[in-house]
């Protein structure tokens, strides 16, 4: 039931007539028979004054069908496509940070064995950490170009 059926459905229930409504809520008779045509809404203060009138608490007063409208037409940011949009930034987030982080192992580790114990760092050590690098580079660019699409 949408907001103007309720709020009719609410006044009709207490036997007023919307002029009576409307003088309890110093509006006038068309405001009130605008909302319940649902030609105009009332703002979020004549809603809480129109709920404690009523006797009901204000999520009483806006039925679910409003919320689920409104969220689809005026509020388009709950659509699956930008969920999916901030799941691959939220993954390629990480990835780079896994870039960083075996970065930093492969620094400190060749700078470890230089300086410390004085040998080199074994090529295949530097060849596993390429490799892992390459991954996650090409990881993260696929994001990219799907993340592009769907900007």
């Amino acid at each position: 039931m949408a907001l103007g059926d309720n709020i009719k459905k609410l006044r009709e229930e207490r036997q007023l007539t919307q002029q009576q409504l409307a003088d309890t809520l110093y509006v006038s008779r068309q405001t009130v028979c605008r909302w319940e045509n649902g030609t105009r809404c009332p703002d979020l203060i004549m809603a809480k004054r129109l709920a404690a009138e009523f006797g009901i608490s204000l999520d009483e007063l806006i039925s679910d069908q409003d919320l689920e409208e409104l969220s689809a037409e005026k509020y388009p940011f709950h659509t699956d496509r930008i969920k999916r949009r901030k799941q691959l930034e939220e993954k390629q987030k990480r990835i780079l940070e896994f870039i960083q982080i075996v970065g930093g192992i492969v620094l400190l580790i060749s700078v470890f064995c230089r300086v410390q114990l004085e040998i080199r760092v074994p090529v295949w050590c530097f060849l596993i950490a390429l490799c892992a690098e390459a991954a996650a580079f090409a990881a993260r660019y696929r994001i990219s170009r799907e993340l592009d699409r769907l900007y």
